[in-house]
């Protein structure tokens, strides 16, 4: 089967300051990859390349969806620095976003409120969360969106034990047709369903492992 993406000698400079250089890796449909790194590495501004957020100097980015070049898939994005509507309640934030974006299995309000586990916040504000209950609200409104694709930054950043069990329940349940790539620095984030794990260090991408 043809690589449902294909990234060829791509490299991102901001400046003069390389960031990333001659990366490769070919991912298949379905496959779930994590992306390690220290902090400055890279992780962040590859994923953001990949989804389309940010521009690159050189080398190729190709998605392929049944065998045919396209030029983004339908992807899904969570991480600490994705803004929410503060001054809107959980529940008016959850039929805002599904306006704009089908929710995956046809899941209603209701029920992403449910297994988000979010009942007792469904007519807070979203600036009365915690931190890291805006963090599971983010990975939840991702992971409930219809996708090809999930894009995962530091996706347990300020949660406890707790919100990160539910956490790996969700992404366990919710990505097994989708492709999955996360972006961590934290085994928590990405060990139990990631079967490569590639690391970017001194600018290049090299694999780790795989399962």
């Amino acid at each position: 089967m043809a690589a449902f993406l294909h990234i060829e000698n791509l490299s991102k400079r901001f400046g003069s300051q390389w960031v990333l250089k001659s990366i490769n890796l070919s991912i298949q449909h379905r496959e779930k990859i994590a992306i390690l790194g220290s902090n400055g590495s890279g992780k962040s501004t590859l994923l953001k390349i990949l989804a389309g957020f940010l521009y690159f100097d050189s080398g190729k980015v190709i998605w392929t969806k049944d065998a045919m070049i396209i030029n983004s898939p339908d992807f899904v994005f969570s991480s600490p620095y994705i803004d929410l509507f503060e001054d809107l309640t959980v529940e008016e934030h959850i039929a805002f976003h599904y306006q704009h974006k089908p929710a995956y299995e046809s899941l209603d309000c209701d029920s992403i409120i449910k297994l988000s586990n979010l009942e007792q916040h469904r007519n807070k504000p979203i600036k009365q969360l915690s931190s890291g209950i805006k963090q599971r609200f983010k990975n939840s409104l991702a992971l409930f969106s219809n996708s090809d694709v999930v894009f995962l930054d530091e996706p347990c950043s300020n949660m406890d034990a707790e919100n990160i069990a539910i956490y790996q329940d969700l992404v366990a349940k919710y990505t097994q047709s989708r492709t999955l790539i996360i972006a961590s620095n934290y085994p928590s984030e990405y060990e139990f369903i990631c079967t490569k794990k590639f690391r970017i260090e001194n600018c290049e991408l090299q694999l780790v492992n795989s399962k």
